[in-house]
């Protein structure tokens, strides 16, 4: 940006000016003319923003940003971003999760308890962090713009290596397996013959066929089909409160349940050798697994109506009715199921509570089939979401074919070629992993791995932007105390699997354990990055330039050109 003299009216004129569209402000705190008499001072501000929108900087001391419109349009509003976000938050974790966070717990119901209120407490105040930050730059991509936005240094690393990462792990493995198992185990198939063959991953793996085409038939169709299996998740929801409270509030004479929850038990170990650092650590990244989708809406900001609000407004609503429900059906576990079942029940640990409730008909077949159409419903919502996710990261353009990936497919208006590659990869994991033992934990602990380290990089990028920016304020601010508690329990998470042996519960023959893999496949990211921007380059004698090009549908993508010097 030009430098102007201190009596260059431009640099006043610049500040004065306001760019407004959907009404989405971030508020800062004003300039005065003497500290911004040049205007090459607003270029630290305004740089940050430049790949987004434009920003203009004004006396009253406002920030607007102009959102992107998607060619597919905005479709979603309160509702569907309500249901976006249940369907995403509730979704396989709380059926299948328990058993295992009390075999890394010990038996112990207060550290069982306490694992699953941090992990309630880290997801409200992640949630917030992110809503500052969409404030800021509400548009898809979330995690993704939020990074680039925070860390310009080493240019386009934390780009490459995140939209890399995303790729990679852009599935719906877990949900899908699970949805395998309950769906099998409503049809009346034991537990025994799920767990020794594959049957449950192909069941997983036609529902996620299904999805695919569904979403790249049209874009209106798949969220139609998305927010009938969300209302039919919000019936399930109302079915686990009703179910639960009955459990916990009527006497053992009505129920004819025996109650297997006594004071006791909160503070004995049924075996304290298997307690570690590690397990413990293990046993924060299922629950929060279990809480995971606080995040995902913000990767498809672009398809919502006026999004600041719609995602401050359904954000908090539905990861509180998560939290209630999960706490409820939790002590309502415990009440009717004994450790000794509660243990071995492994991910089918919903299925049998509900069969003892409600006995085999209702229980074992209608709610198991529910929790089934509950799975899938996360799977519909994650593979939406993911295909956005990845049509974001191959606009960047710096992998090959981006031109063809990142299109909507011409007859559909549908990302068809993300969802392709969602489909593709998750295909991959259902057809490997062995039908029995550990799969489910280790996938879980996998995915949630790395995605703590982005979530410790966002947390401390809040901090940086305060620091660097200490007058300006988004509409929307997270908690100080919220985002050190964030940053807190993470690198723990991170840190603790280094600190004693493997967890068993997460092991898996002839693979590394999850925290070393998940490192592994970051660092080929990096090393994609350095090989790209920095090793050819400097062998070669280039430079890389981005342009900007616009695709038939009017999308925007970025074209790689290098610039011999």
């Amino acid at each position: 940006m030009p430098s102007a003299s201190n009596t260059d009216p431009q640099s006043h004129e610049l500040k004065d000016m306001l760019v407004k569209k959907d009404a989405v402000t971030v508020q800062v705190a004003s300039r005065s003319n003497s500290d911004a008499s040049d205007a090459s001072e607003l270029e630290p501000i305004i740089s940050p923003f430049k790949e987004y929108s434009t920003i203009i900087a004004d006396d009253d001391s406002t920030f607007q940003l102009d959102l992107e419109d998607l060619p597919q349009g905005r479709n979603l509003g309160l509702f569907s971003t309500i249901v976006l976000f249940i369907a995403r938050i509730i979704g396989s974790g709380i059926w299948t999760t328990p058993s295992a966070v009390l075999l890394m717990c010990g038996g112990n119901l207060t550290a069982f308890f306490a694992l699953w209120i941090i992990a309630a407490i880290v997801a409200f105040s992640g949630l917030y962090v992110y809503l500052e930050l969409g404030s800021i730059i509400p548009r898809s991509g979330g995690t993704k713009v939020f990074l680039e936005f925070i860390y310009q240094r080493p240019k386009y690393l934390v780009s490459v290596v995140f939209g890399l990462y995303s790729l990679a792990f852009g599935m719906c493995l877990s949900n899908a397996l699970v949805f395998g198992k309950y769906a099998l185990y409503s049809f009346g198939i034991s537990s025994e013959y799920i767990d020794s063959s594959k049957s449950a991953n192909l069941a997983g793996l036609a529902l996620v066929l299904v999805s695919t085409i569904v979403h790249g038939v049209s874009v209106h169709h798949g969220i139609f089909v998305q927010n009938i299996l969300g209302f039919l998740k919000l019936l399930l929801v109302a079915i686990m409160v009703f179910t639960s409270l009955y459990v916990l509030c009527f006497p053992q004479k009505l129920t004819g349940l025996e109650n297997h929850l006594h004071y006791n038990d909160f503070f004995q170990f049924q075996d304290s050798s298997i307690v570690s650092v590690s397990t413990i650590s293990a046993g924060l990244l299922q629950c929060f697994f279990t809480f995971g989708g606080w995040n995902s809406v913000h990767t498809v900001a672009s398809e919502i109506k006026d999004p600041v609000r719609t995602i401050k407004i359904a954000g908090p609503v539905s990861l509180s009715i998560a939290f209630v429900n999960y706490m409820l059906i939790n002590v309502a576990y415990f009440k009717v199921v004994p450790y000794d079942e509660f243990v071995k029940a492994g991910p089918l640990i919903g299925s049998i509570f509900f069969e003892k409730v409600l006995g085999h008909t209702l229980g074992r077949q209608f709610v198991t089939v529910s929790i089934a159409l509950s799975s899938a419903s996360n799977v519909f919502v994650v593979i939406y979401g993911v295909s956005r996710m990845n049509q974001e990261i191959f606009r960047e353009g710096y992998l090959p074919f981006t031109k063809i990936t990142a299109s909507n497919y011409k007859h559909t208006n549908t990302p068809l070629f993300s969802l392709i590659l969602c489909c593709a990869i998750t295909t991959f994991w259902l057809l490997i992993l062995p039908p029995q033992g550990n799969s489910y934990n280790y996938i879980v602990s996998l995915e949630g791995y790395p995605t703590q380290i982005f979530i410790v990089l966002i947390a401390v990028g809040l901090f940086v932007l305060r620091k660097r920016y200490p007058d300006k304020h988004a509409p929307i601010r997270a908690s100080l105390v919220g985002t050190s508690f964030i940053v807190i329990i993470s690198m723990y998470v991170l840190i603790a699997p280094f600190t004693a042996a493997t967890d068993p519960s997460t092991a898996l023959e002839l693979l590394p354990p999850y925290h070393i893999l998940g490192l592994l496949l970051l660092g080929l990211c990096v090393g994609y990055w350095a090989i790209m921007f920095k090793v050819l380059p400097n062998i070669r004698g280039y430079q890389l330039e981005k342009n900007t090009i616009h695709l038939e549908d009017g999308l925007s993508v970025k074209e790689w050109v290098k610039v011999w010097v």
